[in-house]
């Protein structure tokens, strides 16, 4: 290969990786769901913290039917919903409290 080749197909890569990466910094909610979910609904809930790629928190709820949905984290049942989970966190584990 010649070596305009090489460095014709290197910037190609490079634009590649640079545009890949420049999307995974974007937030992950584009649209939050606000109406109420019960939490029997709900199998996990993912947290993505504020940083330079979004500047608004990111909460993403798997619902048991394995469907994805951003949660509006200003509405005040899902800020219960994080509290609970936060309290308890807190708590030592019944089990390792009758190990000790």
């Amino acid at each position: 290969m010649n070596s305009k080749v090489t460095i014709t197909l290197l910037t190609l890569l490079v634009l590649y990786l640079a545009s890949a990466q420049e999307e995974s910094l974007q937030c992950q909610c584009m649209k939050t769901w606000t109406n109420f979910i019960h939490p029997k609904f709900i199998d996990e809930i993912n947290i993505f913290p504020n940083g330079p790629h979004c500047p608004q928190t990111a909460i993403i709820a798997t619902l048991k039917s394995s469907e994805k949905v951003c949660l509006n984290p200003d509405a005040a049942w899902v800020r219960k919903i994080i509290n609970r989970i936060i309290e308890e966190s807190k708590k030592p584990d019944a089990d390792q409290s009758e190990e000790a």
